[in-house]
């Protein structure tokens, strides 16, 4: 944890860093004494740029805010609850086999009988039943049927949580990228200023040393080609706010900190061993029991099927009133039904099967892309820290280059828009790296239990409302 500590501590401090930590020319000192980032034109590029501060807040509180507002949003996720509602009342329609049947029948018009060369007209015709039936023995038939809308309920149950899980990843994943471009932004937002104060520089020499015009040529060129990559950095942030505003609605926060929580990389054998619970994995295994119990209820449909039954009716015809009674067991049996019965059996025991190793696969495949966003993880934290030790370096290697380019004549202009140039990779290089460990971060913690029992865990657990019977 010490380790820990000492990263996010050194991440947090060069990320936020002010220009004074990594200049110390060409700059406004205002900038500097308050520690604020260049921003760019609000209306260039929305209100998600004007937010300074990589770990303002507090990100865990951010990343559920992120996870509630996606789900919320989440038409998948609607979707998803739909479909485990209509498999409620699929378990509701089969638990209702079990109880007694009651049938109203009747008839009321007018008839004729003929009787040889006679025809009579009958008139009042009308008649009434009303039957009541109920199943005494079905070889298990029904129990297997429950027990099969029983597991498709679940495994709905836990679809709804898996939709809910890939909206969270998708929305926090590009809220990572969101701020990773934010940064860029300030970054080259700071290097096109580097070049303007620069060129402006030259502009003064040449004014007295018309000889060297071909400097200035040279600082224009290095300065229009910094504000092209600052142009394609506010379009990739704009993107990244549209693609941001359709997963998680118009409540657009800054939720600048939300990389902090995902600085800590959970142990590997800790999310392997989580992988089993995800929502994918335990959708898979009620699948699976779902076709097994349907495969046994196929099977019944082979064994004596008896119901009983009462009924009583009343009718009346040509002005004559009757009515009567019965009682007593239904018996249907299958002698043969050219194998349709062992066919479907043996056909969800395939599908179960199928749904087995589907499952076995989804646990190998979550456990290797854990193997790698582990190593990707640390890896990209390791190299925040190395590249926290060469922006140092190269900050004095570019401050001495202007001294020996302004002061001393002894560097060309080109050598010191090298150092600057290289400076200003070094730091887009760090937020790259941060941030491919903050994604690489949460795809892990994805691949294991899953985000939301970590965020948000009233989300993780699916309840549906008990719908009118």
């Amino acid at each position: 944890m010490n380790a820990l500590s000492s990263l996010a501590a050194a991440v947090l401090a060069l990320a936020a860093a002010a220009p004074s930590a990594w200049a110390s020319y060409c700059e406004d000192p205002t900038d500097a004494r308050s520690g604020v980032p260049l921003l760019p034109t609000p209306g260039r590029v929305g209100p998600s740029a004007l937010f300074d501060g990589l770990s303002a807040g507090n990100g865990l509180e951010q990343l559920a805010g992120v996870a509630r507002e996606a789900v919320a949003a989440s038409a998948d996720a609607r979707g998803a609850e739909h479909g485990a509602l209509a498999a409620q009342q699929d378990l509701r329609q089969t638990e209702a086999g079990r109880s007694a049947g009651i049938t109203l029948g009747g008839t009321l018009g007018v008839g004729q009988n003929r009787v040889g060369d006679t025809t009579r007209s009958v008139s009042g015709l009308g008649q009434a039943s009303l039957n009541v039936s109920a199943p005494l023995y079905d070889g298990g038939r029904l129990d297997q049927l429950g027990s099969w809308r029983q597991r498709l309920l679940e495994a709905g149950t836990v679809g709804v949580a898996a939709s809910r899980e890939r909206a969270v990843q998708e929305a926090l994943a590009t809220v990572i990228d969101r701020n990773r471009w934010r940064l860029q932004l300030r970054v080259y937002q700071q290097y096109v200023a580097k070049m303007t104060c620069l060129t402006q520089s030259v502009e003064r020499i040449v004014a007295q040393d018309r000889g060297r015009a071909s400097e200035l040529l040279q600082a224009r060129k290095g300065l229009r080609q910094a504000e092209i990559a600052r142009d394609e950095a506010v379009a990739a942030l704009r993107q990244a706010d549209a693609r941001l505003r359709l997963l998680v609605g118009g409540n657009v926060a800054p939720w600048g900190a939300v990389g902090v929580p995902l600085l800590e990389v959970p142990e590997l054998p800790q999310v392997l061993e989580a992988i089993a619970q995800s929502p994918e994995v335990r959708q898979l295994r009620l699948q699976a029991d779902a076709q097994e119990s349907l495969a046994r209820a196929t099977r019944a449909e082979g064994s004596p099927q008896l119901r009983w039954q009462v009924g009583a009716q009343a009718g009346r015809a040509d002005q004559v009133n009757s009515a009567g009674w019965n009682a007593g067991l239904t018996l249907s049996y299958t002698l043969d039904d050219g194998g349709a019965i062992t066919a479907a059996s043996r056909a969800a025991v395939e599908r179960a099967s199928a749904a087995r190793r589907a499952q076995e696969a989804r646990v190998t495949e979550r456990s290797k892309a854990a193997g790698t966003q582990h190593d990707a993880a640390r890896s990209a934290f390791q190299r925040v820290q190395h590249y926290a030790g060469v922006l140092a370096d190269s900050d004095q290697l570019r401050n001495a280059t202007f001294e020996q380019w302004s002061k001393l004549g002894r560097r060309s202009l080109f050598d010191l828009m090298s150092a600057e140039a290289e400076h200003y990779q070094l730091r887009l290089a760090y937020v790259n790296a941060l941030h491919d460990g903050f994604q690489a971060s949460l795809a892990l913690r994805a691949s294991g239990a899953g985000l939301l029992p970590w965020l948000a865990p009233e989300l993780a657990e699916v309840r549906l409302p008990n719908a009118a019977r």
